[in-house]
């Protein structure tokens, strides 16, 4: 199993959900202006629709991201908590914190891989959250 330790700061970071640049989480965390956006990026997974997020899993395919550079472990920490990832409870959590290889740019980037079942759920052919027809809304 790969290493969740980050070995170095700032970290890159590939988000394909709500924390990407227009899906409202980052403004909503207060760190819009903390992460350093670093352009769009594809990761190699399929997306589907959970609830009012989605969830990559691992897979044949392509999912369009935003890449960020992620200054300090404290906002590792809070990004964590929001996708509901416990370093310590890895079973217990919604999301694993994986570095991946990413399919563009070349190179590695940590994500957050889904961790529930995904056969009920819609799949988004797209692999772009954003772009979907249908907009679950997000909890108040």
């Amino acid at each position: 199993m790969p290493s969740v330790e980050i070995a170095g700061y700032p970290a890159r970071f590939a988000f394909y959900g709500t924390l990407r640049r227009g899906g409202g989480a980052l403004e909503r965390l207060g760190l819009a202006s903390e992460l350093t956006y670093a352009g769009r990026c594809v990761i190699p997974g399929v997306l589907s629709v959970i609830s009012w997020y989605p969830g990559l899993v691992p897979g044949e395919g392509r999912v369009i991201g935003d890449l960020f550079l992620v200054p300090d472990a404290a906002t590792v920490a809070l990004l964590d908590r929001f996708e509901g990832y416990r370093p310590d409870d890895p079973a217990g959590s919604l999301y694993l914190r994986r570095e991946i290889d990413l399919i563009e740019p070349e190179g590695l980037a940590w994500t957050y891989l889904w961790t529930g079942p995904v056969a009920e759920a819609a799949r988004i052919p797209s692999g772009d959250w954003l772009a979907r027809r249908e907009s679950p809304p997000p909890p108040a």
